[in-house]
């Protein structure tokens, strides 16, 4: 795997040696928009931040990282291509999904950082390893886009799941969710009532084909998904890598992602 393969690859920030070494680990794709329109500081250092514990938590739990920047034109023109060298896929949070993607009504005053191209890139993506039974976990931005991609839709704007700072950026809260006892995501964690760090504005509304619901806020709000006719699909609406949220939750979470990773031979 080389630069040149993988041209929207952030080597220099993301990535060391070790990640591209051809060995028995699993091959763990992070989707992640490293750009979007109108980003700033706080929130790039926001995304740098997500992405660098997502990829060491990879590495800790025996798998191999491989970022792959859907904001980048070079790896949209690649389309699919590189999930032919990747077992899993992460797809991270970031900036919110063009709603002429499952809405005809566009709230555009609510609207942050939309870039349809890294979209379509990654429902593309997610339709893809739907089909072919692929493991994925979907965070924040990618629970919604994994519901839309199952032709589900997005409530655009919703109050009370972010801080609200002063620079007018967001920032992360702590929240209490009921999990559903039969699901993955509950089973993983050992638990049915989980404290979490969350940051968003949107969630899912109609629930997309073959997708359970297995996350509730309080106050009805939907924060995890899981596709009842898949091997392991999870959507988690919440935020397991960020640097003030559960540590040993996070390791589960992704040490079950990296389990059901079997290597391309």
């Amino acid at each position: 795997m080389t630069v040149q393969d993988h041209p929207g690859l952030a080597l220099t920030d993301y990535q060391i040696d070790g990640d591209f070494a051809q060995d028995d680990r699993p091959a763990i794709g992070v989707v992640v928009a490293l750009w979007s329109p109108n980003l700033s500081q706080h929130a790039a250092q926001t995304m740098h931040d997500l992405t660098m514990t997502t990829v060491q938590t990879v590495r800790d739990t025996g798998g191999r990282p491989v970022v792959i920047d859907s904001s980048d034109t070079a790896t949209q023109a690649r389309g699919t291509a590189w999930q032919d060298e990747v077992d899993a896929i992460v797809y991270l949070g970031g900036a919110d999904v063009h709603p002429g993607f499952y809405s005809e009504v566009d709230l555009a005053e609510q609207q942050k950082g939309i870039d349809q191209n890294a979209d379509q890139f990654c429902l593309h993506s997610l339709q893809r390893a739907i089909t072919e039974d692929a493991p994925v976990l979907g965070i924040c931005r990618g629970s919604q886009l994994l519901n839309v991609a199952m032709g589900g839709s997005i409530i655009q704007h919703i109050d009370g799941h972010r801080a609200e700072l002063a620079s007018g950026d967001t920032g992360f809260i702590d929240e209490t969710l009921e999990l559903q006892a039969d699901s993955k995501i509950a089973t993983i964690l050992g638990r049915t009532t989980v404290g979490v760090r969350g940051s968003h504005h949107q969630t899912i509304d109609e629930v997309g084909s073959g997708l359970d619901v297995t996350a509730h806020a309080p106050d009805g709000t939907i924060e995890g998904v899981e596709h009842r006719d898949k091997t392991w699909v999870v959507g988690l609406q919440w935020h397991p890598e960020e640097a003030n949220a559960n540590a040993e939750d996070r390791r589960k979470i992704f040490a079950a992602l990296v389990a059901q990773s079997v290597p391309v031979l």
